[in-house]
């Protein structure tokens, strides 16, 4: 609310503020007239979305999957001054599978035209949509690096809304230093933001066909971990197989 009545007479503040809660209001309510219409006229401006579990009214985007634990994949209509979640209603109207594909597709214009990048751990901040491109992996990584195939996957982080830092895992030295390095950067760039732009300070293990994003390492500054002394692991029987692989092959 500070930045809506920064250097605005303290008179006004009272109207500037109850405007700032309607417009947020609408936000979350989906309040988009333009929804009301057919579908064709917003299609372009549909987004798939991350959006944490906390704090979000679940109950009606019960259309919304977990796609991490606590992080779930919703759809966003895109708005110059904000971004309004499509509830159940305007979803079963214009129909899931087609706001689906046009929201992911629309996903893949919202990469920076820069990036940084420190052996081979890539990191892309820009729009209020970067984050969310972990939706589309693949096509990131392919856009990115120009590695077509996947096969062991990809650690990734979404430390907030406008960040998404990857690795590809070829090899068993590549894969641990990654490992640390995204979690320091993640918690970095997670604890920075301030606003409503934090995701999740987690490392993922993402995997064709997986559809789920598996969280493990994050950054603990007062931790005893293996990758490092500020890192902890905790993952699955099948990434500790992927990572002996990785290791027998470095």
């Amino acid at each position: 609310m500070i930045d809506a009545v920064v250097g605005v007479p303290v008179d006004q503040w009272a109207d500037l503020v109850d405007d700032r809660l309607r417009r947020i209001l609408g936000a979350l309510t989906g309040g988009s007239p333009e929804l009301d219409g057919p579908v064709e006229a917003v299609i372009d401006r549909i987004y798939a979305r991350l959006r944490p579990v906390d704090g979000s009214p679940v109950e009606w985007w019960t259309y919304a999957r977990e796609v991490a634990p606590g992080l779930l994949m919703v759809l966003a209509l895109d708005h110059p001054d904000r971004v309004a979640i499509l509830n159940d209603e305007q979803v079963r109207r214009h129909g899931y599978e087609q706001l689906v594909q046009a929201g992911l597709d629309n996903l893949c214009g919202q990469l920076p035209e820069t990036y940084a990048t420190n052996n081979g751990v890539y990191i892309l901040s820009g729009g209020d949509y970067v984050g969310s491109a972990v939706l589309v992996m693949p096509w990131v990584v392919e856009a990115v690096t120009g590695v077509p195939e996947l096969p062991y996957g990809v650690l990734v982080a979404m430390p907030t809304h406008g960040t998404l830092v990857f690795h590809v895992l070829h090899d068993g030295a590549g894969a641990q230093y990654a490992m640390g390095e995204i979690a320091r950067i993640a918690a970095s760039y997670h604890a920075a933001d301030s606003g409503p732009g934090p995701l999740s300070p987690n490392v993922y293990w993402w995997r064709p066909g997986a559809g789920f994003l598996e969280p493990v390492a994050y950054y603990d500054s007062d931790a005893n971990g293996v990758i490092g002394e500020d890192v902890v692991t905790q993952y699955s029987a099948d990434f500790a197989d992927v990572l002996a692989e990785l290791h027998s092959i470095s």
